[in-house]
């Protein structure tokens, strides 16, 4: 009775304590939410990353070429491949009267292949035990390389592909006891060969180039559409792609390509000039719709009245194949910048201050620098980052800076948990 009297007449009080007491519960809530934890933070993984910086452009392909012409039949038997390098005086076609001999002649080359092959099949594995194991793993890599061949839409590298896996399989055969030896076969080709070789040379004639170079079978009316030895001084004005090409003669057989260099020209604005001039690594090209990729350029002239006005960019090149031999006006994509680091939102940038290691000239022990806060348990952790390349919604950060680059010791590391939503952050933060 005592206590109820007593709470009677405190009651009061007693009220106004436990009203306190839950409101210093409340605001003691309230203050460790929003100050000392403050609300979730969204973060994200930083990996490395290479971003490629292009520059689209029309261009055109400027070779040194000279044609080749023949007035006779024009039943030929081309002997190179388009892109390979053949000497002066060397047979690029040999020249038949009819279809039919140059079909014979076709036969009889494979046939005489064939039988090189299986000759060497027999010498080479006489009374030799080998693990068959790596000729399976041989004829796997010549499936792979025929697969490369025909992506790369190479017709002579096809052809090897093609032969190198048939003597693959054909080695199979013989490491594992399927057959012992070729000789039945080699027979039977030698006397199918025997009856193309009694007609007698079925050839009436060989074309052969006055000059060295690479050989193409075919021309397209642009060659020497520009001067080859000045294709360098080439300004804005002189360049067109807006060219018709010339009427090909029905005497011309092909060309050859001669030097070892050939040009991709086209023509810049003014930003992509300027921002060619401040390339950093060396340029490749990739010509759109082809499978010719990622061919290394030089850039020889970059032709330009000032700073405002157009440019004509001329790259010199000199990497050849059957593709590439056939490329004339193009769409290219030029890459003139290569950025390795570590991608992260441009979200997470932000400026905070760090401790200097000695004061600056005016006497500051801190500095105001761009950095990201990364996550450590519930902790965060500002750090000094040196950007490489910013783009539109993302930057790559240099994850090893040469020393000087930054004024603290530290920087963004691989697999960090980067901050890139969250408010109110500041260095040392606790987070839920």
């Amino acid at each position: 009775m005592r206590i109820l009297e007593i709470f009677k007449k405190y009651k009061k009080a007693f009220l106004a304590i436990l009203l306190i007491i839950v409101l210093g519960v409340f605001v003691f809530a309230f203050i460790d939410l929003n100050i000392t934890s403050g609300e979730n933070v969204d973060v994200e993984v930083a990996n490395r990353y290479t971003y490629n910086e292009v520059i689209n452009a029309d261009c055109i392909v400027v070779r040194n070429e000279q044609l080749l012409e023949y007035s006779g039949s024009k039943v030929l038997y081309y002997t190179a491949d388009d892109g390979d390098i053949v000497g002066a005086g060397s047979q690029v076609a040999y020249v038949f009267a009819n279809e039919t001999d140059a079909l014979n002649y076709n036969r009889l080359t494979e046939i005489n292949k064939q039988i090189s092959t299986l000759e060497s099949l027999n010498t080479s594995y006489t009374d030799v035990k080998t693990d068959y194991s790596a000729v399976d793993k041989l004829i796997e890599l010549n499936i792979n390389n025929i697969i490369s061949a025909v992506n790369s839409n190479s017709t002579s590298e096809i052809s090897k592909c093609a032969d190198d896996l048939v003597y693959s399989v054909n080695q199979r055969q013989i490491i594992t006891g399927k057959v012992t030896d070729f000789d039945s076969q080699i027979e039977a080709l030698k006397a199918e060969a025997s009856k193309y070789k009694q007609s007698g040379n079925m050839y009436t004639d060989i074309i052969t180039p006055g000059a060295g170079g690479y050989f193409v079978a075919s021309a397209d009316g642009y060659e020497n559409c520009y001067d080859y030895d000045k294709i360098s001084e080439l300004t804005v004005d002189d360049f067109t792609l807006d060219i018709k090409p010339k009427k090909v003669s029905e005497d011309t057989i092909g060309k050859i390509v001669s030097g070892l260099n050939w040009y991709v020209v086209c023509k810049l604005d003014a930003d992509q000039a300027l921002t060619l001039s401040h390339a950093n690594t060396s340029s490749s090209i990739t010509f759109a719709n082809t499978t010719c990729k990622n061919i290394p350029a030089t850039l020889v002239a970059l032709n330009q009245e000032s700073r405002q006005s157009d440019a004509v960019a001329v790259f010199r090149c000199n990497y050849m194949n059957t593709p590439i031999s056939h490329l004339r006006i193009e769409t290219a994509q030029i890459t003139v910048n290569t950025h390795s680091g570590l991608r992260v939102s441009k979200s997470a940038l932000h400026d905070d201050f760090i401790e200097l290691d000695t004061p600056d000239s005016s006497g500051n022990n801190k500095k105001k620098v761009q950095g990201v806060y990364v996550k450590f348990g519930n902790k965060l952790e500002f750090k000094e980052v040196s950007i490489l390349y910013a783009g539109n919604d993302f930057v790559i950060i240099d994850e090893s800076p040469e020393d000087g680059v930054l004024l603290s010791d530290e920087t963004l590391k691989l697999n960090e948990e980067v901050v890139i939503k969250g408010e109110n952050l500041y260095d040392g933060k606790t987070i839920e």
